[in-house]
């Protein structure tokens, strides 16, 4: 469903995302794990200049390490919040998440992400897509690094390509 045209000043946004995200650390086979999640649902919410990510759920994926076969829960740590520009679209959300494994073996890792509308990542077919009236499409691109645990010094890349399934006045 296309985005009223004009936008209203404050809004929600229901998403449905496909989520994929690129890990590169030596622990990790051929040190490089991607993960892709289908039908990802949650909300944005957009007050003027702001907006709020809201209802991300937590996501589980498995990966070959060192260590073997390891499942891993990734979550969306608080709120995350960012900047909303209504003239041209454009979003930017500062995310952290937690990478929980599942293994007796491995810890946690941290990763905070700037998510932005308007990002590239080094595969040309990750560019970012503004929140534009009419158009169902945002795409949401960032990278961070790894801070503490079995990831600590690798890096992450992360793409949520959206489509907006409704809209509605806040």
């Amino acid at each position: 469903m296309p985005p009223p045209d004009p936008l209203p000043t404050r809004f929600t946004a229901t998403l449905v995302a496909t989520v994929r995200c690129t890990v590169e650390h030596d622990l990790l086979d051929d040190g490089r794990a991607e993960v892709e999640q289908a039908d990802v649902s949650f909300e944005a919410h957009v007050d003027g200049e702001a907006v709020r990510v809201v209802g991300f759920p937590e996501i589980e994926s498995e990966v070959g390490t060192a260590l073997g076969r390891v499942r891993a829960a990734v979550s969306v740590d608080g709120t995350p919040e960012g900047d909303y520009d209504a003239a041209t679209g454009h979003a930017t959300v500062a995310v952290a998440l937690e990478f929980d494994p599942k293994s007796f073996f491995a810890s946690s890792s941290r990763v905070t992400v700037l998510l932005t509308s308007d990002g590239r990542l080094a595969d040309p077919k990750a560019a970012g897509n503004p929140l534009d009236a009419g158009d169902s499409r945002v795409v949401l691109i960032g990278e961070g690094v790894f801070d503490g645990g079995s990831l600590h010094g690798g890096r992450l890349g992360l793409v949520l390509a959206c489509r907006i399934e409704a809209v509605g006045e806040a």
